[in-house]
């Protein structure tokens, strides 16, 4: 008994804490943003073992408008959807759709006009949802709250590994639970719990509460329900609220709004009144268990109709609306001013014109004059002059003829078909009969529902959707009629290159590389791009090389060992042309061709060197000299002489002074002329020498001659 008067004093001071609560009032109601899961699983029923209950999307557009409607003096509302597209696993980041403060018109409007689609792009959203908030500048007393409102578990994380995420489609998911590559959804389709609870954390941080509510009976228990009860968590409000039907729902988000709601706002002022909606009297009172003034409506009474506010009797004469036809006129019956309904002409019927349910119709049934042939003959269009309007006018055909459908008139039979005979016009079978006058023609059947084929009506063989789609090989086939009508599928549309086709539509392939190209992979192995089965490209083993024999891969292909042909650095001549011993892409040494030698030089050591001038002296440029070779006398490098006597050799290759039979370097022998011992080497560029070039073996020769000459001068 003690305990249950102490229940009782607990329940008493509850309410009346709530009660003191309810009756404060404010200037600006705190702020409440519903954040709404648009995802293609909310189209959906909540729980799939009761298939007959409204989806999660309409269970929604109810619940919510509702609730904006009930709180509309306690909460200023908001409405953001994610994700903002709803194209196929879209993840966009949802957007605001419904600004701060939106009526309950604008809310009801933006959920009727929506439609789920695309993957749930959470974390990004609750973010986007902080930086919405935050950009309202609310006062520092004006609290704010996020309302989370989802049917599953929060993706479209692409910075995750799909290798090792947790999948949140469990059609998509392997046997380890990762996301499968089939699906083609990869890292968009890893559960983003961390990322989402650090979102709620943020907002938290900035001072925003998050409420979560999961709306599907996957949400209710275990590890799902863990994931939300994180994120409300993180968001402030210790664990999140779940719901499996629409009553469900509707509690969740009203014991949300009851438990958060500090305040209240007057709409109105006690008293006022004014007409509403349906024929209903809307008084300013106050809300008691709010403690704010808000209009509550009130219907009037049968036969009354609100004026300025006030519900006052009437007679009425008609029900608004009606229509029909007095005087030849047509009438409606209109509301007053004051309510009551009454006729009125709504319009006047012309000449050629006649009342008809209230309408003025034209009485032109046809074309004065017309003719026109009927199953017993034909019939004229006859004006009647006092209306204006005309009228069809029977005339039967005399036995013997018909009538000429050509003209409408009677005429000698002309058979056209022969009776019994079927025939179609369009959908409509048309069968040959003759009439009582021995005439035959074409009478025409009922029109058929699918088509018209030999005079009958057939049926459709293929049955399927027009506009449905269905993938067939690598290719989409799409429900279209036939010339008949009949619904069939049409020639597969192959699908582009690495695009495969699932669930009725081309997708990306997972994997992407160009047909035919190659590469290395590990331990020897060739890989080449090729069509897979599934019509994607991929890489796939075209080889192993032979690494027990040396064998490499490079590029993809299989090189065998190399054996060096020279020494690195090396040079040399090869038909005429200079050569370098370089190292290749495969490591091995081989020569490579150098730049062909023109104009005056020619391949010597490997190198283009110049040739000797072509004077009689044989000029070279400073720091050369003059040399003769199987080439050709070339321009090699000089280095001063040695002294070259008593048969000595020259450094450098440098011819010496020939003294005492000695020879140069280079191998010319330095023998003397004449006997005075001076060898025939040529000496360029000495020190203090400014003949570069000059032969001074034909000096003596020169001496010679001169003395000749004047011996003979003298003589």
């Amino acid at each position: 008994m003690i305990r249950t008067i102490s229940r009782l004093a607990l329940v008493a001071s509850l309410m009346s804490a709530l009660a003191a609560q309810a009756q404060m009032r404010c200037n600006e109601l705190p702020v409440l943003l519903i954040v709404q899961d648009k995802s293609g699983s909310m189209n959906q029923v909540p729980n799939p073992a009761n298939t007959t209950t409204p989806t999660k999307w309409s269970s929604a557009q109810s619940v919510v408008p509702q609730l904006a409607t009930q709180f509309n003096n306690r909460f200023d509302f908001g409405v953001m959807m994610f994700p903002a597209q709803t194209t196929q696993f879209n993840c966009t980041t949802g957007t605001v759709v419904a600004q701060v403060p939106a009526t309950p018109a604008a809310v009801q409007a933006i959920y009727t006009s929506s439609i789920p689609g695309g993957g749930t792009s959470t974390a990004a959203t609750l973010l986007q949802a902080k930086a919405y908030i935050q950009s309202l500048n609310l006062g520092p007393n004006r609290p704010a709250y996020v309302l989370l409102l989802t049917d599953g578990l929060p993706n479209c994380n692409t910075a995750l590994n799909p290798a090792t995420c947790q999948a949140t489609t469990p059609s998509c998911a392997d046997s380890a639970g990762h996301p499968n590559s089939s699906c083609a959804l990869g890292a968009k389709d890893c559960l983003d719990d961390q990322g989402t609870s650090a979102a709620a954390a943020s907002l938290r941080a900035a001072g925003i509460k998050t409420f979560v509510v999961g709306f599907d009976s996957t949400l209710t228990s275990g590890n799902n329900k863990a994931v939300l009860d994180a994120v409300a968590a993180a968001g402030g409000t210790t664990s999140a609220y779940v719901a499996n039907n629409q009553a469900a729902l509707t509690s969740a988000m009203n014991q949300i709004a009851l438990n958060t709601a500090t305040c209240c706002k007057d709409v109105c002022t006690v008293g006022a009144a004014m007409c509403g909606g349906n024929n209903s009297r809307t008084v300013c009172q106050l809300d008691t268990s709010i403690g704010c003034n808000t209009w509550v409506n009130t219907p009037c009474q049968a036969q009354s109709t609100c004026t300025n506010g006030t519900c006052v009797s009437c007679t009425n004469s008609c029900t608004a609306g009606a229509k029909r036809c007095a005087n030849g006129n047509a009438e409606t019956c209109v509301a007053a001013a004051s309510g009551c309904t009454q006729w009125q002409v709504s319009t006047v019927c012309d000449y050629a014109e006649v009342c008809s349910s209230g309408m003025c119709n034209s009485c032109q049934a046809c074309t004065n004059g017309a003719t026109r042939c009927t199953a017993n003959g034909s019939e004229e269009c006859t004006l009647n002059i006092s209306s204006g309007c005309t009228s069809w006018t029977p005339h039967n055909c005399p036995s013997g003829s018909t009538c000429n459908p050509s003209n409408g008139q009677c005429a000698s039979c002309n058979n056209t078909c022969t009776a019994g005979s079927t025939r179609c016009t369009g959908k409509v079978p048309e069968t040959c009969v003759a009439n009582t006058n021995g005439c035959t023609s074409w009478v025409a059947g009922t029109e058929c529902t699918t088509f018209c084929s030999g005079g009958t009506c057939g049926s459709c063989g293929t049955s399927c959707t027009p506009g449905a789609t269905r993938c067939n090989g690598n290719g989409v086939e799409t429900c279209a009629p036939d010339a008949n009508g009949c619904t069939m599928w049409t020639s597969p549309m192959a699908c582009a290159a690495n695009s495969l086709c699932t669930n009725g539509s081309c997708a990306a392939c997972a994997t992407t590389c160009t047909q035919g190209a190659k590469r290395c992979g590990a331990n020897g192995v060739t890989e080449e791009c090729r069509i897979t089965p599934t019509g994607c490209n991929g890489w796939v083993t075209s080889g192993q090389c032979d690494q027990g024999a040396g064998e490499t891969c490079n590029g993809g292909v299989c090189v065998p060992p190399c054996i060096d042909a020279c020494t690195a650095g090396a040079a040399r001549c090869a038909n005429g042309a200079p050569e370098k011993c370089e190292v290749a892409p495969t490591g091995c040494t081989l020569w490579r061709n150098q730049p062909a030698c023109t104009g005056m030089t020619v391949c010597y050591g490997g190198t283009c060197t110049p040739k000797c001038g072509q004077d009689e002296f044989g000029t070279c440029p400073n720091g050369t000299i003059c040399t003769g070779t199987a080439e050709g006398d070339l321009c090699l490098p000089y280095t001063t002489p040695d002294a070259g006597s008593n048969g000595s050799t020259d450094d450098a290759g440098v011819p010496g002074d020939g003294l005492n039979g000695g020879k140069a370097d280079a191998g010319h022998p330095k023998g003397s002329l004449n006997g005075d011992g001076l060898g025939d080497g040529k000496i360029v560029a000495m020190p203090g020498c400014g003949c570069n070039g000059v032969d001074i073996g034909l000096m003596p020769l020169a001496g010679a001659l001169a003395l000749m000459l004047r011996r003979r001068r003298s003589a």
